[in-house]
């Protein structure tokens, strides 16, 4: 039901749970999350499906972001954490 609810797969919410992104308990087969779970998953869909982010990239703007989520943000976090590409020709 909370897969339905948010529009998604039930694999998907437990892909999300086996990556550590979001908390949930299976129950007589069943997947059961907490509010602030399934606020955080709905999250996670909205930059994954529509700002179309690498798992790394969502990771990263979960370890830095704390509710109330902004998308409006996401942007900026990935310009400042962004790897520094190191030239090949560096020193030389």
């Amino acid at each position: 039901m909370v897969a339905a609810g948010l529009k998604t797969g039930e694999e998907t919410l437990l892909e999300f749970h086996r990556k550590g992104w979001i908390a949930a308990v299976e129950r007589n087969a069943v997947l059961y999350l907490a509010a602030d779970q399934r606020y955080r998953a709905k999250y996670i869909l909205h930059l994954s499906k529509t700002k179309n982010l690498r798992e790394e990239q969502i990771e990263l703007v979960l370890s830095i972001q704390q509710p109330p989520y902004s998308a409006a943000q996401v942007d900026e976090i990935l310009k400042n954490h962004a790897a520094v590409p190191v030239s090949k020709n560096a020193g030389g």
